[in-house]
């Protein structure tokens, strides 16, 4: 199937480049290292609390859930304990999971800060989001990403981003580009071979559901948009549905971790403009 367009061409990547994942990293290595995987066999971090009331947080619409079928990508994959999987098929897979379910939320960790965002799939994605401030304060700043137009709010007020002369630095453009589902199958797709655990992991969704996913990961170091990934995990369930992905790379510094899970996948969700 073709590829939809995404923020990751809409946000110009080149722009994010090499800082696209390394975040809002500390000048202490030890303090990055460190970092707690957002999904992991060993555990995950707790669901964070409900964000306060905001613009970009209109309550959803009444709707029904898209029902999923495993998309024939997904279903020809070949996922299965120890197996090696080319990075084209998996990346495949990932795209036309996303495009089946439509819609989904996601919770990304960074270090101490977290955001949730709600997305929607296809020829003209859609995000919305609240993400925290660097000294956790909880949905300090919000975006919306709709009909090729963004806003923003910081400090209580909403704006369009193409009327500020640079973006909010709290925000931050690399995490809204990392917020778009097919960011995943971008990276996935950079690299030739990816192997899958032995077993699968518990993986604890911040919707308070648990699911067992397969550990699917790089086999060697590789370059994506010149930050040198040394780890890259992504989990998905045996009908190709994403759970959660977790990057670990280097730009000339210390190593950044960026944690990321997709829940309540294919439930409606309300992405509107905001009033400016």
């Amino acid at each position: 199937m073709g590829r939809s367009k995404h923020l990751i061409t809409a946000l110009t990547v080149t722009a994010v480049g090499a800082a696209l994942l390394t975040g809002c990293s500390s000048d202490d290595p030890d303090t990055d290292a460190a970092q707690p995987a957002a999904s992991s066999p060993a555990g995950s971090p707790s669901a964070p609390p409900s964000a306060p009331a905001s613009a970009s947080s209109p309550a959803p619409e009444e709707s029904e859930a898209t029902a999923y079928v495993e998309p024939a990508e997904c279903e020809s994959l070949g996922l299965a304990s120890d197996a090696k999987l080319a990075g084209k098929d998996l990346a495949a897979c990932v795209t036309a999971a996303f495009a089946a379910y439509g819609t989904g939320t996601e919770y990304m960790l960074n270090k101490d800060r977290a955001g949730t965002t709600r997305f929607r799939v296809g020829d003209d994605p859609e995000l919305a989001g609240d993400v925290d401030g660097a000294g956790g304060e909880r949905a300090k700043n919000s975006f919306v990403f709709l009909g090729g137009e963004e806003w923003i709010k910081s400090d209580g007020a909403w704006e369009k981003s193409d009327s500020k002369e640079a973006v909010d630095a709290e925000l931050g453009r690399k995490y809204r580009t990392l917020s778009d589902p097919q960011v995943v199958s971008d990276i996935v797709g950079t690299f030739a071979t990816w192997k899958v655990d032995t077993e699968k992991a518990l993986i604890s969704l911040e919707n308070g559901k648990d699911t067992h996913a397969w550990r699917i990961t790089n086999a060697a170091h590789f370059d994506y948009q010149g930050a040198e990934m040394t780890e890259y995990i992504l989990w998905i369930e045996d009908d190709g549905t994403p759970v959660g992905a977790q990057a670990t790379s280097h730009t000339g510094g210390a190593p950044s971790t960026v944690s990321q899970h997709f829940y309540d996948l294919g439930e409606p969700v309300t992405i509107e403009a905001p009033a400016v």
